[in-house]
């Protein structure tokens, strides 16, 4: 069963907070979150190919998805993508 966008963000959601918890500094340059997004996606696809269960894998997604939102959140200059969009 899969869920819904809202669903999601509440996963989503819920990991920033444990984030915000865990590690309370903001970061205004990518690199750090940029290596943190490579290490979740290295274990999410280590998951999948060493386990018989998806979960796991899904897990270090979410994890991944509240990284690129915490990036988003606090990168320096991220407020043009306001205006600019992505494309």
């Amino acid at each position: 069963m899969s869920m819904t966008r809202e669903q999601v963000w509440i996963v989503v959601d819920r990991e920033r907070d444990y984030q915000n918890q865990k590690y309370p500094s903001k970061d205004a340059d990518v690199s750090y979150g940029i290596l943190l997004l490579q290490e979740y996606l290295d274990g999410a696809r280590y998951n999948k190919v060493h386990s018989d269960f998806q979960f796991h894998s899904l897990q270090e997604i979410a994890k991944v998805a509240a990284i690129a939102v915490s990036i988003l959140e606090n990168a320096d200059g991220s407020e043009e993508l306001l205006t600019k969009g992505l494309r």
